[in-house]
C-alpha cells in the first residue's frame, strides 16, 4: 500500500485542524459563523466540526463564544521534545530573566517559522505581543537567525524556498543580504534584530545546540528599541545558551545509557 504525504485538504482531520487553527490565532473568542469565515467552511460544517472538538474537549465554549478548550493543553504537555527542552532550560532562562530583567524567549524552528515554547516577562507582558505557542516567521526573528545560522544547509535552504516577507521597513527581504546575514551570525555566536519583526522591539538570541553543534532551539533576550541595546546582552544569553545546550547533551546521555536508546533531543529544525 503506498502511503500519500499529500495534505488531503477536504478530509474531516484538515476542516478540524484549521478550525483550532483560526481559534489559535484569534486573541477573542469567536462563534461559529466566525469560524465558519475564516476557516474557508461552510457553516453547517463548522457547526458540526466545533460540536465534536467540544465533546473531546479541544475546544470550549465561553458565553456565545468558542476557543480552545484545555484537553489540547494537556496533549501539548506531552510532546516528549517540548517537555525535554522546556525541563533543561527552565532554570536557565529564569537566571537569563533575573540577570536582565528583561523579556526572555525560548524558541524552535518548525518549518518556515519560530514556534515559541516559554516566555518570561514578569511585567513587561504588554511590551512585545507574543505568546508561548505563537508563532512567526523566522527570518524576521533573533530566535530565527540564531538556529539557521547553526543549522545544516538543507534547512537554511528550505526556509528560504518559502520566501522573504517584510514584516517592517527594517526586515531584511533579500537572500543575499540575508545569507551573509547568516554568515555575521555564526561567526559572532549570537544573532541581532532591531524593529525587524515588531516596530519598537530589539532582541538578541543565541542557539541551543546539540552534540553535533546543530541547533535545536534558541534563547532570547527582546526589549524595547528605544532603551535596549541588544549587544550589551549578548554575552549573558550566549552563555545561557552554551549551559542549555550541555544540559541537553547531558540529559540525551543519561536516557541513552538508561534505556539503551541512541537519543537526541528532537526539537531538530524543520522536524
Amino acid at each position: 500500500m503506498v502511503v500519500s504525504t499529500e495534505r488531503d485538504e477536504r478530509s474531516v482531520l484538515a476542516k478540524a485542524f484549521r478550525i483550532l487553527d483560526v481559534c489559535a490565532a484569534a486573541r477573542w473568542q469567536l462563534t461559529v459563523g466566525q469560524l465558519a469565515r475564516a476557516a474557508g467552511l461552510p457553516k453547517s460544517t463548522t457547526h458540526r466540526l466545533v460540536t465534536q472538538l467540544i465533546d473531546w474537549g479541544a475546544l470550549e465554549r465561553d458565553g456565545q463564544g468558542i476557543l480552545l478548550g484545555a484537553r489540547l493543553f494537556e496533549l501539548g504537555a506531552c510532546v516528549s521534545h517540548a517537555r525535554v527542552l522546556r525541563q533543561a532550560a527552565l532554570p536557565y532562562i529564569g537566571d537569563l530573566y533575573e540577570a536582565t530583567r528583561q523579556i526572555v524567549h525560548l524558541g524552535v524552528l518548525d518549518d518556515a517559522e519560530i514556534l515559541y515554547i516559554d516566555k518570561i516577562c514578569g511585567r513587561r507582558r504588554a511590551a512585545v505581543p507574543t505568546r508561548v505557542g505563537g508563532r512567526m516567521p523566522a527570518a524576521c526573528t533573533a530566535l530565527g537567525k540564531a538556529i539557521l545560522a547553526s543549522s545544516p544547509p538543507d534547512v537554511v535552504d528550505r526556509v528560504m524556498a518559502r520566501g522573504l516577507n517584510a514584516r517592517t521597513t527594517r526586515t531584511v527581504a533579500d537572500e543575499k543580504r540575508f545569507r551573509e546575514e547568516l554568515r555575521k551570525t555564526a561567526a559572532r555566536g549570537v544573532a541581532f534584530e532591531r524593529e525587524e519583526a515588531y516596530v519598537g522591539v530589539a532582541c538578541v538570541a543565541a542557539p541551543i545546540l546539540n552534540s553535533h553543534d546543530h541547533a535545536v532551539a534558541a534563547v532570547s533576550v527582546t526589549g524595547p528599541a528605544t532603551t535596549f541595546d541588544p549587544e550589551r546582552f549578548a554575552d549573558a544569553t550566549r552563555l545561557s545558551a552554551l549551559a542549555i545546550s550541555r544540559e541537553l547533551v547531558r540529559s540525551a546521555a543519561v536516557q541513552r545509557d538508561g534505556a539503551g536508546l541512541t537519543l537526541e533531543p528532537s526539537v531538530i529544525p524543520g522536524s
